[in-house]
């Protein structure tokens, strides 16, 4: 499982620092992989307000952190932390800067009505603290966050706020964080550390691996984490896999191949299946293993891929009672 904090306030080691730093911690001794994302100093272009990623579904700043890595992380995670202080109730600026080249994930969701394999499992956490002690005090940041967690396919499923923390230090001191953290640990995050884990591995894994965990994600929701790995794995994914993928309203741009000991972050697979020539030494212990014989086409037109996303949808069919627990596959 994979957590991806995004640390708003522009202090460093103040009470939002600190109160995301403890909530990440304490993922960590679950058994999460975590990544923090420091806003203010993660160099992110603004938003043009351009309208590309409207027209063309990718942003036409190409060459800045948020194009090179942070669409990718934020399609990975399992879970998003957006965590901020208050100000002029709302977010800062630095966070909302990240927030609003989101554009981009929200111009593929609702213009191009692209699917992300995690959008069924993925889920937002807000963290804030605030100064003051106004009745209303969160009411912006709140609204805030649920169209941004919409915008990136996750569902919104917690919020922990703390009032009149100024002092820096005084979120350690505020009672029952420590508490609320931790039941948030245990009603989301440790559910997802304990599904059923499938690990695709192809040669390179930027084609036919990739195909098939999202296929197999999709249909088991909530109760799987598939993967793809590669053994040598490739920069970036086919582009004329995810133009089929895509055709097919399942999206899998910004995404990149991860090497086979990093797929699963740590977590062993209940399940690898090889596709292509991979030798027995390149894959991780499982208690099941298979392997498809799925050849590249030898081209890349939308027809040879097309027919290898159908080819690849009857193999997962085959996988349909592992997926639905009915029985195991041998």
């Amino acid at each position: 499982m994979f957590i991806l904090g995004l640390q708003g306030s522009p202090r460093k080691k103040g009470n939002t620092d600190t109160l995301l730093a403890n909530f990440l911690e304490q993922a960590g001794a679950a058994g999460a992989a975590t990544h923090t994302i420091q806003a203010d100093r993660a160099g992110i272009a603004s938003c043009r307000g351009c309208g590309y990623c409207e027209k063309h579904g990718v942003c036409v700043i190409r060459d800045d952190p948020m194009a090179t890595e942070v669409f990718g992380l934020l399609r990975e995670a399992d879970m998003v932390v957006a965590a901020s202080p208050v100000y002029f109730y709302g977010v800062s600026a630095q966070l909302k800067l990240l927030i609003d080249r989101c554009q981009t994930l929200w111009s593929r969701k609702y213009v191009y009505t692209l699917k992300d394999p995690l959008s069924a499992t993925r889920t937002g956490v807000l963290l804030s603290v605030a100064a003051s002690t106004g009745r209303q005090l969160f009411d912006g940041i709140h609204l805030t966050a649920k169209y941004f967690f919409d915008g990136i396919d996750a569902r919104f499923a917690h919020t922990l706020v703390y009032r009149g923390v100024e002092a820096r230090g005084d979120i350690l001191t505020q009672p029952g964080v420590d508490a609320d953290i931790a039941a948030v640990i245990a009603q989301s995050v440790r559910p997802m550390i304990a599904r059923r884990r499938i690990l695709f591995v192809s040669p390179n894994g930027a084609c036919r691996a990739p195909m098939a965990a999202a296929m197999v994600q999709m249909r088991g929701g909530t109760d799987i984490r598939a993967a793809a790995a590669g053994v040598d794995a490739r920069e970036d994914y086919s582009p004329a896999m995810v133009q089929a993928m895509q055709r097919s309203g399942v999206d899998l741009a910004y995404r990149r191949p991860a090497a086979v000991d990093a797929a699963l972050y740590g977590l062993p697979p209940t399940m690898v299946i090889t596709i292509g020539d991979v030798a027995d030494e390149a894959l991780p212990a499982s208690p099941t293993i298979e392997r498809w014989d799925i050849p590249l086409p030898s081209a890349t037109t939308e027809e040879t891929m097309d027919s290898l996303r159908r080819i690849i949808a009857e193999h997962v069919d085959r996988l349909q009672p592992w997926i639905d627990r009915s029985q195991p596959i041998a």
